[in-house]
C-alpha cells in the first residue's frame, strides 16, 4: 500500500500566512480565557460491598446518566459531608467516555 501524501494546509486551502495569523488573532478575541484549576490532592477510597449493592449502584448511576462516583459523592453531600465541586463533576477522560 502506498504511503499517503500529505498536503500543506496553506497550499490546499489557498490561505496565506497573513490570513492564518488573522484567523488566530480573531479566535483569541472570541474565546474566553482559560480557567486555572487550583492544585488539589486526591486519594483513592476503596469500598467493599455486596455484589447486589454494586450492581444496584451501577444501574442507578446509568439511569441517571452520571458516574458511580458522582452518585456516591452527591449522596455524601446530601448527608452533610462537604464535597469538593470537582468530585461532583463527570471527570471521565474523553477517550474512555466515548467507549
Amino acid at each position: 500500500m502506498a504511503a499517503k501524501q500529505l498536503k500543506s494546509v496553506a497550499k490546499a486551502s489557498g490561505a496565506t500566512a497573513a490570513a492564518l495569523h488573522q484567523v488566530a488573532t480573531d479566535a483569541g478575541r472570541a474565546l474566553p480565557p482559560a480557567i486555572a484549576r487550583r492544585e488539589r490532592r486526591t486519594v483513592l477510597v476503596n469500598v467493599k460491598m455486596a455484589e447486589e449493592s454494586a450492581i444496584a449502584l451501577a444501574k442507578q448511576a446509568a439511569e441517571g446518566g452520571i458516574t458511580q462516583k458522582q452518585l456516591i459523592c452527591r449522596a455524601l453531600e446530601a448527608a452533610g459531608v462537604p464535597m469538593d465541586p470537582l468530585d461532583l463533576e463527570d471527570r471521565t477522560p474523553r477517550r474512555r467516555a466515548a467507549a
